[in-house]
């Protein structure tokens, strides 16, 4: 008797027309996101292009989000939102160059007929009288807050190049006939890039009896400057702020009675009164003083622009148009944006160890507890809202000029030709054009900040 040892089944097929699930993807790499993305056509002019006429919204560089109805607006207005102090803040401001680039005005939806500025609770209620939200409104300074973020995203992205203002969603309704040079725009999420560092606005003086002294002795056991030549008369100044490079941007200013100040290239070159050289890294001014013990007797006051504090300049034509890092950093921080769309370090945030008032027997009340509690509760909260915001880190500082450009001789040097017209070596003091550029409305010395951003 056969024995049949096939124990398989068969099955027949019939997937052959059957559904498939449907390709879910849109791109596998997202630092260049696929969309048509379109700029907001109510946003206000930043500047304008001198020769072709052309007016731009946004700058390349700068930090952009979405607003509710999808279209691409710089992330500075959020910020703008988020740091009211009271309803009647302006967050747009229209002018004469608004007009003449037939600008929509955001509050009518018409092009913008006169100069007219768009407060807070102005811009909440355009924003739900177009449609873009849909909730009720109170003249609450935190309601207009809350409402800003759902109406303006948090970022999603660096803008890659200049934004011109919005022509018209279609052929037949463009704002100038037959012109329309750019329609769809691109951002980046992931991307290394750099801006020039910008310092306070504001110099700061402070008197000799202010400056720390680090004498001879402790200067030169310093790992920073042991083993150089330095003068036996040399002591260090300690400033009081992270202070910007001696450059004509940012000067350096010594002032001392009956003494001329000479400034010195370099620590060792320091050799007799009135000498002076600053080591903006580590804020540290080295003078010559009689016996390199003290002060200089002579020293009135310095004068010096620094890090700390900075802010952008408020938008008034091109004040707006570059990219720029504004305040102090170091290599590590994490970036968040500024009024201006401009990088910023994330503030260095922490929760005081505040005890609670004493009462006569000793002990917090319950009213003191409560307070206390909803103090730290606000305060993480903020610090969750702040991180939300966050676009990237500080992967470098970079100091210019750099490699020699200094000594390679350049076109149109001199103090008659603007720094748009001067070429990067010799005529701009070695300057890249980033630096020099960004010199005309900000103050900046000799920094470049290159940031990892992903979003």
């Amino acid at each position: 008797m056969a024995i049949s040892r096939f124990t398989s089944r068969f099955k027949t097929r019939t997937d052959i027309m059957d559904n498939i699930t449907p390709n879910n993807v849109v791109q596998a790499n997202v630092s260049v996101p696929h969309g048509e993305w379109k700029p907001a056509s109510w946003l206000p002019v930043v500047w304008q292009n001198e020769k072709s006429k052309d007016y731009f919204v946004i700058s390349s560089g700068k930090v952009v989000s979405f607003d509710a109805s999808g279209r691409v607006v710089p992330s500075g207005l959020l910020r703008r939102c988020l740091d009211a102090s009271a309803i009647t803040d302006v967050i747009i401001d229209y002018d004469a160059n608004d007009v003449a680039a037939r600008v929509i005005d955001i509050t009518t939806g018409e092009f913008v007929a006169a100069p007219k500025n768009v407060d807070l609770e102005a811009f909440i209620d355009a924003a739900i009288d177009n449609g873009w939200l849909l909730a009720a409104k109170t003249n609450d300074l935190a309601d207009l807050k809350s409402l800003a973020k759902k109406f303006i995203s948090a970022p999603v992205g660096i803008c890659a190049y200049d934004v011109y203002a919005w022509a018209g969603d279609d052929p037949a309704n463009l704002h100038f006939t037959n012109y329309q040079k750019q329609h769809l725009i691109q951002f980046f999420t992931d991307i290394q890039m750099k801006a020039a560092h910008v310092a306070n606005a504001s110099a700061l003086t402070e008197a000799q009896g202010d400056l720390t002294l680090i004498a001879r002795a402790d200067l030169v056991a310093m790992p920073r400057y042991k083993g150089l030549p330095l003068s036996a008369n040399a002591v260090g100044l300690k400033l009081a702020k992270p202070a910007a490079a001696h450059t004509s941007r940012t000067p350096f200013v010594v002032t001392m009675a009956g003494v001329t100040p000479r400034h010195r290239s370099e620590p060792s070159l320091v050799a007799k009164n009135g000498d002076w050289y600053l080591d903006d890294e580590a804020s540290i001014l080295i003078m010559w003083d009689e016996d390199g013990t003290g002060k200089p007797d002579d020293l009135t006051s310095v004068t010096y622009y620094h890090y700390e504090g900075a802010a952008s300049a408020e938008a008034t034509s091109d004040q707006e148009k570059y990219i720029h890092f504004v305040g102090d950093c170091k290599p590590g921080d994490f970036v968040t944006f500024d009024r201006q769309s401009n990088m910023i370090s994330l503030s260095e945030f922490s929760i005081a160890n505040s005890a609670f008032a004493a009462t006569a027997a000793g002990d917090p009340t319950d009213a003191e507890i409560k307070a206390e509690v909803d103090r730290l509760r606000d305060a993480l909260v903020a610090r969750h809202e702040e991180e939300e915001l966050v676009v990237g880190r500080v992967m470098d500082i970079i100091k210019e000029p750099r490699g020699l450009l200094e000594r390679v001789r350049t076109g149109f040097q001199g103090d008659e030709f603007d720094a748009s017209a001067k070429m990067p070596g010799s005529a701009t003091g070695g300057f890249s054009d980033m630096i020099t550029l960004s010199a005309e409305i900000q103050t900046v010395a000799d920094q470049i900040v290159v940031v990892n951003v992903k979003i």
